[in-house]
């Protein structure tokens, strides 16, 4: 019997599992890997108040609404949304009304770095496309036992690396707000998901229809940087996030980034940093 499922759980009225995974210590040495998982279907008084235990839980809430109490803050998870949380902390979760949802008690050294990278902001609720929400396809594999611990532990980095990406692609969105007049939203937009490559005053006119002399005066206007500096400045914030969410080399930050080649990275990087170079920067984050 685990301790930590209890026996009677008011407010249950069926479940799909619990589905358990028998993990090799090779696979909790190099994989993402699961503990149990399964499917709820509960109405109040349905609730579940845990203290600690050494994995992490994530939710899909395929109908209803959830309540959760994590880190001093009481939120709510609306429909189709997914919560992770570390079970290491106490949290509290309960229902107020006919809910069902799916959930996975998993864990893998890499898990951590995911966790912080999600939660940085106290940010617990997130959304994916459904064709990305792989809970359901773990939950699968477990039920029909069809199933090996690679393919458990790509799903679940498929899901994680999902909501980073999603995580990431929306932070960039803050830049462009309503405010601007949408000849320098399209700009805006379009060196956000172009970012990597090479980009001009000349191409960014042409997509604002504007002349390069006028895009560049009324850009700086709106957002208080040149197309140049702002570039640059996003350039610098996503290498930031793989210095300290990757083990990547410098050298495939720099490259993955856009920057034309490894020392003009490091100098640009040190320039606006204080001095701190991208390998110093990345050893004062571990």
């Amino acid at each position: 019997m685990n301790p930590y499922i209890p026996k009677i759980e008011p407010g249950l009225l069926s479940k799909r599992g619990i589905y358990f995974s028998e993990t090799t210590d090779l696979a909790k040495k190099l994989y993402f890997y699961v503990f149990w998982c399964g499917e709820y279907f509960v109405e109040a008084p349905y609730s579940i108040n845990r203290n600690y235990m050494d994995s992490f839980i994530i939710f899909w809430v395929k109908t209803g609404k959830m309540q959760f109490i994590y880190h001093g803050k009481s939120f709510q998870a609306p429909e189709n949304s997914i919560v992770l949380l570390d079970c290491k902390e106490q949290n509290q979760y309960f229902v107020q009304e006919k809910t069902n949802f799916q959930f996975i008690h998993f864990n893998g050294e890499q898990v951590p770095a995911f966790y912080e990278t999600l939660t940085e902001k106290n940010n617990f609720i997130h959304q994916l496309p459904k064709e990305k929400n792989t809970i359901p396809a773990i939950i699968e594999l477990l039920e029909n036992k069809s199933s090996n611990d690679l393919e458990i532990s790509l799903q679940l980095y498929q899901l994680l690396g999902s909501l980073v990406e999603k995580n990431h692609r929306d932070s960039l969105r803050h830049f462009t707000t309503s405010k601007y007049p949408a000849s320098i939203k399209r700009a805006i937009a379009y060196i956000n998901e172009h970012y990597r490559e090479k980009i001009s005053v000349a191409s960014l006119s042409q997509i604002s229809n504007l002349s390069p002399h006028y895009f560049s005066r009324l850009f700086k206007k709106h957002t208080g940087n040149s197309p140049h500096q702002y570039l640059l400045q996003l350039r610098l914030h996503q290498a930031k996030n793989l210095l300290v969410q990757t083990e990547w080399a410098i050298e495939e930050i720099s490259d993955y980034c856009g920057f034309y080649n490894v020392a003009h990275f490091i100098r640009l990087f040190a320039q606006s940093n204080g001095g701190l170079t991208p390998g110093k920067f990345r050893k004062s984050h571990f």
